[in-house]
């Protein structure tokens, strides 16, 4: 048996991505998936700008449904995390075959996640009683938006595993022309489905859910189309539980570990509203406008765990960690002048979403302590995206766990202590905690796919 650093891919026979030299590989990822996620988030501000001119119940409607509809996007995230690592891996070994096989299984996902979302519209209306949701109006629309929704996860969840295959390949651009495709496609929906207009019938703000499935709908035929003309084969095949077993092994743990990270924030909310409504005001301001530095962290990630996961179907192990080292020194440089940027203009860019004094003095606060970690912050994502695409994400899940939920007490001690400022010390401190974890677990990882490439590759002459 070979060692685990052996060449099982001839240096002819390495994919385009990794023939390139580390700094273009990494950008070449890196940028469109920051541009993809920019474009994602103008989904729910487009739906919120016509929604809340239906007025200010189906407005608070469509934000109480927000929480479980992500709850069901999590979800088919498993699918998405899963298809993007075992995807790259076949491509690193050259069996662009292999790809499309993942792919498919990814979709046999999708339906069983539809047919579980599905089975839940009973418990629509549950929901909105355990939310407190008693005024008439808003438990209408919301349950018209809710159910609406779940009638979209097959597509929504669909278009993802078929974007993970791109993001296998290393091909990111056409996803990126999808979803420019569907943001002017959902801006136009909207209002005609709203409102009715053009022979379509008004259908309030159930009309902005149907806008949100017909775009995921066009993504995943657009995407279906544009895989099979990059040379991925997507034929018919039955479920094969093997595969959707891989699959699940690897996006579970981070699924739940964003479960788990949305749950803690709940409790922290409470904290912080127990000190003054203002201060968890300033959280939501602070998580909006570090949202940017974030975007750049998720980027960094998803590139480390294409050219990790290829490097692995390549059978070359050094190489895997080498990338994901170097991803991570780019990243916490990339990071520093948004570190100087929070620290620097915080009072201004707060000042533009409220005039509240206490507030904006929270927010600046918060702003300037979180900031000051958001080098390491791009760390601990690449790690993840380093983990995903060696196949082992179990330490993911569980050093997130143990300081998200460290949290929780460190907050409370904190802010005993040193007030509002203390939550954000909680926050910061953990971050990096969780960061030094992660880079500990990718050091002494098994890098599981690698051992699944040696069993699945030709060895090169």
């Amino acid at each position: 048996m070979r060692s685990q650093d052996s060449r099982f891919v001839s240096e002819e026979g390495l994919p385009p991505l990794l023939r390139l030299p580390q700094d273009k590989a990494l950008w070449q990822l890196a940028w469109p998936t920051i541009a993809i996620a920019v474009l994602r988030t103008a989904y729910g501000v487009i739906d919120s700008a016509w929604v809340g001119r239906l007025g200010s119940a189906e407005l608070t409607a469509m934000a109480a449904s927000s929480f479980a509809f992500w709850v069901l996007l999590i979800i088919g995230e498993v699918a998405s995390v899963g298809v993007h690592a075992i995807a790259a891996v076949h491509e690193g070994s050259g069996q662009r075959g292999m790809v499309g096989e993942a792919v498919v299984q990814g979709l046999w996902f999708s339906i069983f996640c539809s047919l579980l979302s599905t089975a839940m519209l009973p418990l629509v209306p549950s929901y909105f009683r355990l939310l407190g949701t008693v005024d008439g109006q808003v438990l209408r629309a919301g349950n018209a938006y809710l159910s609406g929704l779940v009638f979209g996860v097959l597509p929504l969840t669909a278009s993802g595993v078929l974007a993970s295959g791109f993001k296998g390949i290393a091909k990111l651009r056409p996803v990126l022309v999808v979803n420019i495709i569907c943001v002017l496609l959902n801006f136009v929906l909207d209002p005609l489905l709203i409102w009715g207009g053009m022979g379509l019938p008004a259908m309030g703000v159930g009309g902005a859910a149907l806008a949100t499935n017909v775009c995921a709908l066009a993504a995943t035929v657009i995407s279906f189309y544009l895989l099979r003309r990059s040379a991925v084969p997507l034929s018919l095949a039955r479920p094969n539980l093997e595969t959707l077993k891989q699959i699940t092994y690897i996006g579970l743990p981070m699924s739940v570990g964003g479960l788990l990270f949305t749950g803690v924030y709940v409790v922290l909310g409470r904290i912080l509203s127990g000190a003054g409504a203002s201060n968890l005001a300033a959280l939501g301001l602070g998580h909006r406008i570090e949202a940017l530095g974030y975007t750049v962290c998720e980027g960094f990630g998803a590139a480390a765990a294409t050219i990790v996961a290829q490097w692995l179907g390549a059978g070359r192990a050094e190489e895997a960690r080498r990338a994901a080292g170097y991803a991570a020194r780019v990243v916490a440089w990339v990071m520093v002048p948004l570190s100087v940027l929070m620290l620097v203009a915080a009072r201004p860019m707060v000042s533009l979403f409220t005039a509240d004094p206490a507030t904006i003095s929270a927010a600046i606060s918060y702003l300037q302590i979180v900031g000051v970690f958001f080098p390491l912050m791009g760390v601990e994502h690449v790690m993840d995206g380093a983990l995903t695409g060696a196949g082992d994400t179990a330490p993911s899940l569980l050093f997130g766990f143990v300081f998200n939920m460290a949290r929780i007490p460190m907050a409370i001690y904190f802010a005993s202590r040193f007030g509002v400022s203390g939550v954000w010390w909680a926050i910061s401190l953990t971050t990096a905690f969780k960061t030094g974890a992660k880079l500990w677990a990718f050091s002494r990882s098994r890098l599981p796919l690698l051992a699944k490439s040696r069993d699945g590759c030709q060895v090169a002459a």
